[in-house]
């Protein structure tokens, strides 16, 4: 009887010293860590621990901060478009925001209004990506902390106006793994452009302005009585329909 029990005491000596032998090497890497923690970071390691799921937690939560100049660029902008307001703008980058994301994850440019062709390849290579990785990218529960202005341009016929776009929304992918769906912070940039270049770059046939009499081309910035050029009829513009969504990138 005791020369059978004395291979399993063996067996079972040998399994504890290993056990404790990982053990005392996990606590050696432990002190390591710990050490190098106060030292570098002036903390320890459940410190640090904590410290690092505070920030991540601080990440799905805290809004992407923006650059929101409108202090400078708002009042050039309402100067030079006098019949639009500042809260029309911000609502047409917010709406162009909303239906560049459903493009994505519809994994079609079709629904994206007022799109020139820029943007729509701009979106139309994202999709891409997403399809070399076998994946579709949602957008779900889009909530839209805060909009600005971040830059303008214009010219005797063109207008280009940047806005930066701080957002949440449960942002995950479907493919072959699945994917956490988690509150994601987000912030994108959406470029809103006017004239006639745009205009020609979105392949329609309809000009920033044409007039009612003779059907000539009609351009300028601002929201102002125009004369035809070629016939002297009045023309009153629709500022906001001559406007284009030119561009869009995350930032």
């Amino acid at each position: 009887m005791g020369a059978v029990l004395t291979p399993v005491i063996t067996t079972l000596i040998v399994i504890a010293i290993i056990f404790i032998a990982i053990f005392a090497l996990v606590m050696f890497i432990k002190h390591k860590i710990n050490s190098a923690t106060k030292k570098y970071l002036g903390m320890g390691l459940k410190e640090t621990a904590d410290m690092i799921g505070k920030g991540l937690k601080e990440e799905t939560t805290t809004p992407k901060a923006i650059s929101n100049v409108s202090a400078v660029y708002k009042p050039r902008l309402m100067r030079d478009f006098p019949d639009m307001t500042y809260e029309r703008f911000i609502e047409m980058a917010n709406s162009a925001l909303s239906s560049i994301l459903t493009g994505i994850e519809r994994e079609s440019t079709s629904g994206i209004e007022n799109a020139t062709d820029t943007l729509k390849s701009q979106v139309y290579d994202r999709i891409c990506d997403n399809h070399d990785r076998n994946v579709i990218e949602h957008f779900d529960n889009i909530k839209i902390h805060r909009s600005g202005i971040s830059n303008y341009k214009s010219t005797s016929d063109t207008a280009t106006a940047d806005f930066e776009i701080s957002f949440q929304c449960i942002h995950y992918f479907e493919g072959k793994e699945k994917v956490p769906e988690n509150l994601t912070q987000l912030a994108a940039k959406v470029t809103l452009s006017y004239g006639r270049e745009f205009r020609e770059d979105s392949k329609s046939l309809t000009y920033s302005h044409n007039c009612p009499n003779c059907g000539a081309p009609v351009y300028s910035v601002g929201g102002k009585m125009l004369k035809c050029q070629y016939c002297g009829t009045g023309i009153t513009e629709e500022v906001y329909k001559s406007w284009l969504v030119s561009g869009f990138k995350f930032i």
